[in-house]
């Protein structure tokens, strides 16, 4: 995985400041540090909204 690439949320649906964030939902990602990515999800309105992620709850896009 690389800055930029767009990948799938592959951890089980969770709140996140008020928003669902669901299971398959495609990002993208912004910096990755170590075993952590800042992702941007965009939400039913089209708002971004950045998120922490372990690399391990993100997949391919199939």
């Amino acid at each position: 995985m690389k800055v930029g690439e767009k990948v799938k949320i592959t951890k089980r649906t969770f709140l996140n400041q008020g928003i669902f964030i669901f299971t398959g939902s495609t990002v993208e990602i912004k910096d990755i540090q170590a075993e952590m990515a800042t992702v941007i999800y965009f939400d039913k309105e089209g708002h971004p909204h950045d998120l922490q992620l372990s690399l391990s709850d993100l997949g391919p896009l199939d």
